[in-house]
Order: structure tokens, then C-alpha cells, then sequence
């Protein structure tokens, strides 16, 4: 299926994922970055009565699979590891995902109130952060991403406000406030960064997106709340492509909206997916299973998105939406208008 926004198609190419504890596939993913040589790092967050599923499971875009990078935090009883005692690659409520230049991969941990730091070989390279309210203290980070002179930019969800660092954690500012007025901010979640330094914030519980300068100056508020056009439920994250149309995870809603640089509506994205190549690969191991899904009613539905919690765009205009509760990946490809009808629909 293909999606026209004014002269630009976005057309759906494939589905990466299934749901599994550990190995190739998904449990509850959160968020996903792209490396290079099309490898895939995707955070996910999977359930607390199994912390051995919570890792970055590594990929292609073509969904070969290539291994996994850390573990889950120690759980049993009322026992979990804290940002004091949590061991090395350790993962407890694992939420977001940013690559420097040398790809090494910074994870935000609610539980831990830390950022975690991995080479992309799965190397333990330690981590920063403390619980708290005050200067360089977090409560619930979330989203992340990296500025022009790669300082890390960071959600504080639970504190209502963003904060910068430089990669070693050291403290540089923050913005933002709890509250419903221009710049102010109610359980903050998504992050993106656009070629110009602004930065887009999901503010989830006020539904909408707000838009700021590089030092915190509000420039721009986009949606209410709603199901209908240019309104959101829950937005969880927003991602900028080069020429500034926006995207953003429209959480409740289970679907994705694109805007145009300015916040006007243009188009919704509700899913296409199709089985993965892990997906068609269990069910030939498996006849019982694939038996029952031949009998299965209703299975039209499983296109849909639900619950689409991460979105991102990279350099070479593929959209992919992190469809958590489905465990997969929705991968689109953003055509400019002289190239439409040029392909048969195989994957680009």
C-alpha cells in the first residue's frame, strides 16, 4: 500500500520481528537507531517477570539476525536492581536509543535513572546518572538523541523538562517546566533534532508536539488532544526527516501521523504489515502452529499498528515505526514524486 502526501509516496516495503523472549525477534521494543551497513539496534523493554528478555536485539534492515547487547536487571520478590547496585549491562526499564559517531550505543533506563553506554561489539562501557530533581539528577529519562557537537540531549520525564550533557554525563543546561503553556512540559517522552538544531519534543500528556531552539526558546506547539486530524492521544515519539515533515507516533491513537514543517496535517499511517521472514521461518518449523493460523479468523487485522511507540527516518527516506505491541517493525519508504510508479512494489 502507498500513502500520497502532497506528491511524495510513502510506500510500505516490509515487517521486521516476532515475538520471543530471546533470539531473533521482539518483546515489547521501545525504540530503534540505525547504524551503519543497514544494522538495526532495537531497545526492548519486555516485561519484568522476564528481565532476561530486556536487551538490544542487533539486526539488518533485511532482518538477518546478528546477536544481542545486555541483560536484564536482577528481579525476583520485591528485589530490583537500583542505579546504585544495578551491574554492569544491566537493563531494567530500557526506553530509548542514540548512536554517536562512532556508533556506540547510549540507552536511557527509567528504572536506573542512568544512561548506559555499549560499543556496538556489546562491550560494557559504563554509564551515568543519579536519581533526583536537581542539576545533572534525572527522574524517568526517556528519549535521547545526539546535537550537532554531539552532546547528549535528554528527555527528564518524570522532572517535566529536558537536559543536556556532554557524552561523559557532565551537566550543561535544561529547559522546560511542568505545566499546559507554551514550553512547558507534562511527562515529556520523544525527542528528535532537526538539521537546524530545533528540537521536538512528544509532550504525551498534554498531546502534542512542541518545537524549541537549540538553547530551550519555544518556537512552535502542534496538536490537541483527539483521534482526529492533527490531534493525538498519548504522541511517544516524533522523528524529522531532511525536509522537515514530521512524524510522530500517535501512541493511543495506533497510528502514525506526518505533518509538514509548519505542524499542518497531512496524511496518517495505520499499517500494512506482512509476515516476517522470522515470522514465515517459525511457522514452516512449526505445522501445528502454522495449521491454526490457516483456520485463524480474523487475521486481516494483524496489518494494523498497535500501539506504535517509536518512530524514526533515516538519511535514505526509510520511515520505521516501532509497532511495541505487535513485537515488529514496520519499515516504509519515502519516494519523491519523479519516482513514483518507477517500482512493482518489491521491496526497495
Amino acid at each position: 500500500m502507498t500513502t500520497q502526501v502532497q506528491g511524495v509516496t510513502y510506500r510500505y516495503t516490509h515487517t521486521i520481528g516476532r515475538g520471543e523472549e530471546a533470539g531473533p525477534g521482539f518483546k515489547n521494543p521501545v525504540s530503534v537507531a540505525r547504524g551503519e551497513d543497514n544494522i538495526l539496534y532495537v531497545v526492548n523493554r519486555a516485561y519484568d517477570y522476564r528481565a532476561d528478555s530486556k536487551r538490544i536485539t542487533v539486526c539488518t534492515v533485511d532482518e538477518e539476525y546478528v546477536g544481542e547487547i545486555g541483560n536484564g536487571g536482577r528481579l525476583g520478590g520485591d528485589l530490583m536492581d537500583t542505579g546504585e547496585n544495578a551491574s554492569d549491562g544491566s537493563l531494567v526499564w530500557p526506553t530509548d536509543i542514540a548512536l554517536d559517531s562512532e556508533e556506540n550505543l547510549y540507552i536511557t533506563d527509567e528504572w536506573l535513572n542512568r544512561v548506559a553506554i555499549f560499543s556496538k561489539d556489546g562491550d560494557w562501557l559504563g554509564s551515568w546518572g543519579v536519581a533526583g530533581n536537581g542539576e545533572g539528577q534525572f527522574n524517568q529519562p526517556s528519549g535521547i538523541h545526539f546535537d550537532a557537537d554531539e552532546n547528549v540531549v535528554l528527555v527528564d520525564t518524570g522532572n517535566n523538562r529536558v537536559q543536556k550533557y556532554t557524552k561523559d554525563g557532565q551537566y550543561i543546561s535544561s529547559f522546560g517546566s511542568f505545566g499546559t503553556g507554551d514550553g512547558q512540559l507534562n511527562m515529556p517522552w520523544g525527542i528528535d533534532i532537526d538539521r537546524e538544531g530545533n528540537i521536538y519534543i512528544a509532550d504525551w500528556r498534554n498531546d502534542r508536539i512542541q518545537k524549541f531552539d537549540s538553547d530551550g526558546n519555544f518556537l512552535m506547539k502542534v496538536g490537541t488532544t483527539g483521534n482526529g486530524e492533527g490531534e493525538f492521544k498519548r504522541p511517544t515519539s516524533v522523528a524529522v526527516d531532511k525536509d522537515g515533515i514530521i512524524y510522530v507516533a500517535d501512541w493511543d491513537n495506533d497510528r502514525v501521523q506526518v505533518l509538514d514543517s509548519n505542524g499542518l496535517f497531512i496524511s496518517f499511517i495505520t499499517g500494512d504489515a506482512t509476515l516476517s521472514k522470522w515470522g514465515i521461518t517459525k511457522l514452516d518449523a512449526n505445522p501445528d502452529m502454522k495449521l491454526q493460523r490457516e483456520i485463524a479468523q480474523g487475521l486481516e487485522r494483524e496489518r494494523f499498528l498497535r500501539g506504535p511507540i517509536g518512530v524514526e527516518i533515516d538519511d535514505d527516506d526509510r520511515l520505521f515505526i516501532v509497532d511495541s505491541q505487535r513485537n515488529r517493525i514496520q519499515i516504509y519508504r519515502k519516494i519523491p514524486p519523479y519516482f513514483v510508479g518507477m517500482y512493482d512494489g518489491a521491496r526497495l
